[in-house]
């Protein structure tokens, strides 16, 4: 029977796990962290996500403690709004999974409820990766050694698995940056909403009834973030924003140590599998956050990669040509969703005056095209497995 060693036990590790243990195959997961690491606060869970997880019968679990994905908006950086697209029409008619809006804690202790209790190894540290004819050999610091069939690299945009398995690949700074938290939804937030201002952006998510996720974007030098000393000056960096849903949400943060801030950045691999080592999610595709795809194009890599493990088993084909199928039916997909989230992102992130009147109102009039929009949106968020 084939085995499957996982480095990474984040959204994608965790989901390939469960998707190879619905199949009966063996599975371990390496992790550095030594306990669930739940860094990101919020997650919107697109209609693709959902249907991975209605399929590995996981949805229901996510679902208990999320909110719904009903409606996003679109506002200018005053709220004055733009756009509103209305996703029901689409789950009404079954074209679409009915999208969530959680807390990235409860999605990690969903999926990890959902392998086998002994299956996660936590805290460990890589040190030694060699791939051979017929297996691959890990090597820890302090775990001992672990050989397997296939060894699969779903540690994140810095993998130590492509670094030691593919060579050194330097992520690509998009030209901004970003933050992260969760407050008490003082602000009565019940959609997505989204505020456009010049060169910067604040999302509003809820989470649950109480409680809402806000995201942040800016344009900023790489290597040189702001100084967030205070509470205080996080609010003044977004000062532009003068609706009184962002300035009552953001009177909430009480500390800078609150906040989550990362560079937005790309891994652009065009190689994703090596003899037995095969990468997936942010380890071969990590992309912009402004589609929230990141965790679904993680969580479709896993389901069809276990979806060519399992044909494996079965003696439909080897192991080689299972790697080879994987890459060629994720890699148009992602490509595809890694190019339409840079495009928002260029989009979103204008900052000229003039320009940004002009991005408002493309987007005030597409809005009024709704059959398009629509469709538009069933092709994005249809989980194509």
């Amino acid at each position: 029977m084939i085995s499957t060693l996982v480095v990474g036990g984040g959204i994608g590790g965790l989901s390939l796990a469960r998707e190879l243990t619905i199949r009966g195959l063996p599975v371990r997961v390496l992790e550095r962290a030594t306990q669930l690491n739940p860094v990101g606060a919020g997650i919107i869970m697109n209609p693709n996500a959902m249907r991975v997880l209605e399929r590995n019968g996981l949805a229901d679990g996510l679902r208990r403690n999320a909110w719904p994905y009903l409606v996003r908006e679109t506002c200018d950086q005053r709220g004055r709004l733009l756009a509103v697209r209305d996703y029901r029409s689409l789950y009404d008619s079954g074209r679409l999974s009915k999208g969530a809006l959680v807390h990235r804690a409860h999605l990690l202790d969903v999926l990890y409820r959902g392998v086998p209790p002994d299956a996660v190894h936590f805290g460990v540290v890589i040190k030694r990766v060699d791939l051979m004819p017929d297996g691959v050999r890990v090597d820890t610091e302090r775990h001992g050694s672990f050989e397997t069939d296939l060894l699969v690299g779903a540690d994140g945009i810095r993998s130590e698995v492509r670094r030691r398995a593919f060579g050194a690949i330097e992520p690509v700074y998009m030209g901004y940056r970003s933050h992260r938290l969760v407050v008490d939804n003082v602000a009565g937030t019940r959609n997505f909403t989204e505020f456009l201002g010049r060169g910067q952006r604040v999302g509003l998510v809820p989470v649950s009834e109480k409680r809402v996720y806000v995201w942040t974007t800016f344009n900023s030098p790489r290597g040189r973030p702001p100084v967030l000393d205070s509470a205080e000056r996080f609010r003044d960096l977004f000062g532009q924003f003068t609706d009184e849903r962002v300035r009552r949400v953001l009177s909430e943060v009480r500390s800078p140590d609150e906040i989550i801030s990362t560079e937005i950045e790309e891994i652009r691999l065009d190689r994703w599998a090596r003899d037995r080592a095969v990468l997936l999610g942010d380890a071969v595709h990590a992309m912009t956050p402004n589609i929230g795809q990141g965790a679904g194009m993680a969580m479709e890599d896993a389901a069809v990669l276990a979806e060519e493990l399992a044909s494996v088993q079965h003696g439909a084909q080897p192991l080689d040509e299972a790697l080879q199928s994987y890459v060629r039916r994720r890699k148009p997909r992602v490509e595809s969703v890694m190019r339409i989230s840079r495009e928002v992102g260029n989009v979103g992130q204008r900052s000229n005056p003039i320009t940004c009147w002009f991005r408002n109102l493309r987007i005030h009039r597409a809005g009024r095209h709704a059959d398009k929009a629509m469709a538009d949106l069933e092709r994005l968020l249809a989980f194509p497995g």
